[in-house]
């Protein structure tokens, strides 16, 4: 193995390493095939690390095995990551509004219109998909799902998110549609 290879398969290795190790902490019960399917494969990888200095024949062979299986837990590893950054930023969105009273709800949709960052919070049991995709691909409106228990003056926004949309679009969303 040359210098440029083993210094890849070391730093690859190590930083799925680090976001495997993050990724196992943050995630408890999300994404669980996916973080198992990165365990695995860094196990291979670790496997096929150990049997390189056993097995002189299969050097080659083992080389590309653990490069293969630590770059693939690696990209399974950070995506993780990402998930999870991105459901906690959803999650301090939806705290913000949720505690919001109606006035500070209308302030944050004057902002919200002007840098063209619209939401709309969806409550029931389960997220309605169509709708979350139509109001992103034909409005630009991100879409949040609160849950089934409605405890907060949302209703405001939503409200305001509707009005701007007969108006703007000659559409509504009536009953969550």
């Amino acid at each position: 193995m040359n210098s440029k290879t083993k210094y890849s398969i070391i730093l690859i290795a190590l930083f799925g390493l680090i976001s495997l190790i993050f990724s196992s902490i943050k995630w408890m019960y999300w994404e669980l095939e996916y973080l198992l399917i990165a365990k695995v494969l860094f196990i291979i990888g670790i496997i096929s690390f150990i049997l390189y200095f056993l097995a002189k024949d299969w050097r080659k062979v083992l080389t590309r095995i653990m490069l293969f299986s630590f770059s693939i837990s690696l990209m399974f590893s950070v995506y993780l990551s990402y998930a999870y950054f991105e459901r906690e930023k959803s999650t301090a969105i939806m705290s913000k509004y949720e505690r919001a009273n109606c006035e500070s709800l209308k302030e944050f949709f004057a902002t919200d219109l002007k840098n063209k960052q619209i939401k709309f919070f969806q409550y029931g049991m389960g997220t309605d998909i169509e709708l979350h995709e139509k109001l992103k691909s034909k409005y630009g409106i991100e879409s949040f799902g609160m849950g089934c228990m409605k405890l907060s003056t949302i209703d405001c926004y939503n409200d305001l998110v509707n009005n701007y949309l007969i108006e703007k679009h000659n559409d509504s969303i009536v009953n969550g549609r």
